[in-house]
């Protein structure tokens, strides 16, 4: 039996609503900030990094190819980070203005290093070109004079002589003499070492005697630069025989001032170019055309 003043069971929220204190569901409660629903910036920053990338290599010769293409790719990305950040639906919007920013300046650097590159190759392959043109006189066979014709004297005297076998020339710090050339030096070769293999065309071996006339040191071997000049027109150097032969140049040593050493060198030449050449000696680290040139006959 309840007392007759005993207050009535607090009854709960009718079914199917929840607790009184908990809010429903979406309500936000005072005094609460709501999650950013804006995407991240990872566009604007892959960017900033490619343009960063694309900016450090697009002074670079050859590489900067590839710098241009790190450009575009980062043009591609920065320009839709920016507008993406500009309508509210991602971050980093000073990321992508900088991305963007650095990939421009990217590409107009590798444009203009790739034609400052090129004008600068144009010009010293014009001027190797201008310098490897020989001289020639030109004159007119129907009106020839005599002016024109102590002008092609002088030319003509200007040349470079050619010496016989055995006389000796300056070339730079070095006084150059051939002492002799064998044109058919196969047999030598063949004598010298049995690993030998024999040549395409025929062995010339050229004899030579060189004096070191300058302050410091001299490398023969280094310094000159020994070839023959066949008759076809052509060039053949050392690295046309790879044989082992007699007293070569790789044994002479390293000469003072007024040191002299005698070696010899070789080249594959063919057989029908020989008779009638001539052999060359000049610098071989020098932008000067200076040569020695002898007759082998």
């Amino acid at each position: 039996m309840s007392h007759p003043y005993q207050p009535a069971p607090t009854q709960g929220p009718p079914a199917g609503q929840p607790p009184y204190d908990m809010p429903p569901v979406g309500y936000a409660p005072q005094g609460g900030q709501q999650p950013d629903p804006r995407k991240g910036s990872g566009l604007a920053i892959a960017a900033l990094v490619l343009g960063i990338i694309a900016l450090l290599l697009c002074w670079v010769p050859i590489i900067n190819n590839f710098a241009a293409v790190l450009a575009v790719v980062g043009l591609a990305l920065g320009i839709p980070a920016l507008i993406s950040a500009r309508r509210g639906k991602r971050t980093g919007s000073g990321l992508a203005v900088a991305g963007v920013v650095l990939s421009v300046v990217a590409l107009v650097g590798v444009f203009a290093t790739q034609a400052f590159y090129g004008e600068v190759i144009d010009d010293v392959t014009e001027e190797i070109n201008n310098s490897a043109v020989d001289p020639t006189v030109e004159t007119d066979s129907s009106a020839v004079d005599s002016e024109a014709s102590a002008d092609a004297a002088t030319d003509v005297a200007a040349a470079p002589s050619v010496l016989p076998v055995g006389q000796s020339g300056e070339l730079s710090e070095y006084t150059v003499t051939v002492d002799s050339v064998t044109p058919n030096g196969n047999d030598v070769v063949a004598n010298e070492n049995q690993f030998n293999e024999a040549p395409t065309g025929q062995y010339v071996l050229v004899g030579l005697t060189v004096t070191y006339n300058g302050a410091d040191e001299g490398d023969p071997w280094l310094d000159l630069t020994t070839e023959f000049v066949g008759t076809d027109a052509r060039k053949y150097d050392t690295s046309s025989c790879f044989a082992v032969i007699p007293n070569e140049a790789t044994e002479v040593p390293t000469l003072l001032s007024a040191g002299t050493a005698s070696y010899q060198v070789c080249m594959d030449v063919p057989p029908t170019a020989i008779e009638g050449g001539q052999v060359e000696v000049s610098e071989s680290f020098s932008f000067e055309d200076d040569s020695l040139v002898w007759a082998i006959q």
